[in-house]
């Protein structure tokens, strides 16, 4: 029993030091972009004033919510919206982006919360907000100025992403976090699957009942025709079971968390087909989080590595004939007797630097 306990606590003392090791501070700034963009879809493309139509027994003593007045006048949650996507643009624009981040969080909760409460349950923002919640605990990686601008190098999407910054164990803990979160949440779906249906869910008629059941947007006969077919819900249960269960391991493993978020786009997208349930934002946040940490690093590095000989080919292209082998190492080339004149601008200072 005593080695079994050290043996126990061995698995988590490395488990804390792979949470904790140095990440670069790119990851944070990306992850929390992304993040922050998904927020601002949700309370911009809602009308959250139809919350304060609802029956006020609804909306009052709810566990977290209970300092609000009953019912929620119209004029407040339009307020929420409004602070919730101004949020948003302190993020985006680096003005504010923790505080920032921690307004789009805390309006999203406060607005999905009454949302879900006053009408059918919903969970549809409960991903996102729960992968976000150890960012409300992250700093904020100091940048270089180019990685702030669309496309710079530390962005997203910028050619060198976000392995340019340098690693610091304040900035690897949290899209671990956010990979471990994801990872927890899909699991706990499976299993609570596994608790209430047992092999039923998959082996027996549960997804088949479902199926019938569902509103498709492509009309009764779609749903009806999956669930009549021999086996086929019961293929759409085992596999949608096994993704859920095994997500931790897809997200422990860098090269496996794209496919791992194309598999929860296809199976989001199958309920959506079949019952007409919308997980956009599901697919949404694995994607965001994903993005940030699921690009092997030497895809990046390639990428780079293309770009950077891109640029030196066109740099030779437009070098003229004779130029001297110095003067194209240096980037620049003779004319009318006025050395120094660069052949890209910009380009060969940078490139040297990089």
């Amino acid at each position: 029993m005593t080695a079994l306990l050290r043996r126990a606590l061995a698995l988590l003392r490395r488990l804390d030091a792979a949470l904790v090791a140095p990440g670069p501070g790119g990851r944070v700034h990306n992850l929390r972009t992304l993040l922050a963009l998904l927020f601002g879809l949700r309370l911009a493309t809602r009308d959250w004033t139809l919350i304060a139509q609802r029956p006020p027994e609804l909306t009052e003593h709810l566990w977290l919510l209970g300092w609000l007045p009953g019912p929620v006048p119209a004029p407040m949650l339009t307020a929420l919206q409004i602070a919730g996507l101004a949020g948003v643009a302190l993020v985006l624009t680096r003005r504010s982006p923790h505080a920032g981040f921690a307004l789009a969080w805390g309006a999203l909760l406060v607005l999905a919360g009454l949302w879900g409460a006053s009408g059918k349950f919903t969970h549809n923002d409960l991903l996102g907000l729960t992968v976000a919640f150890p960012l409300l605990f992250a700093g904020t990686p100091d940048l270089p100025p180019d990685a702030r601008e669309p496309g710079g190098s530390g962005g997203p999407g910028g050619p060198h992403g976000p392995s340019a910054e340098a690693a610091d164990p304040a900035w690897g803990w949290p899209p671990r976090a956010a990979l471990g979160v994801l990872g927890c949440v899909y699991f706990l779906t499976g299993a609570q699957k596994v608790a209430h249906g047992g092999s039923d869910w998959v082996l027996g008629d549960s997804m088949a009942w479902i199926l019938r059941q569902g509103s498709s947007p492509f009309g009764d006969g779609l749903t009806h025709l999956v669930a009549d077919t021999p086996l086929l819900p019961n293929l759409l249960a085992g596999g949608a079971l096994a993704l859920e269960l095994s997500a931790p391991l897809w997200l422990a493993w860098q090269p496996a968390r794209l496919p791992f978020a194309a598999a929860v786009t296809l199976m989001h997208g199958s309920i959506w087909a079949f019952l007409g349930i919308d997980y956009a934002a599901w697919v949404l946040t694995v994607w965001a989080v994903v993005l940030a940490t699921g690009v092997p690093a030497h895809w990046s590095t390639a990428r780079a590595t293309a770009d950077t000989g891109g640029r030196a080919a066109a740099g030779r292209r437009r070098t003229p004939a004779g130029t001297s082998g110095t003067a194209r190492i240096a980037g620049t080339v003779p004319s009318a007797g006025i050395t120094g004149m660069p052949v890209i601008p910009g380009v060969a200072g940078k490139e040297q630097a990089t």
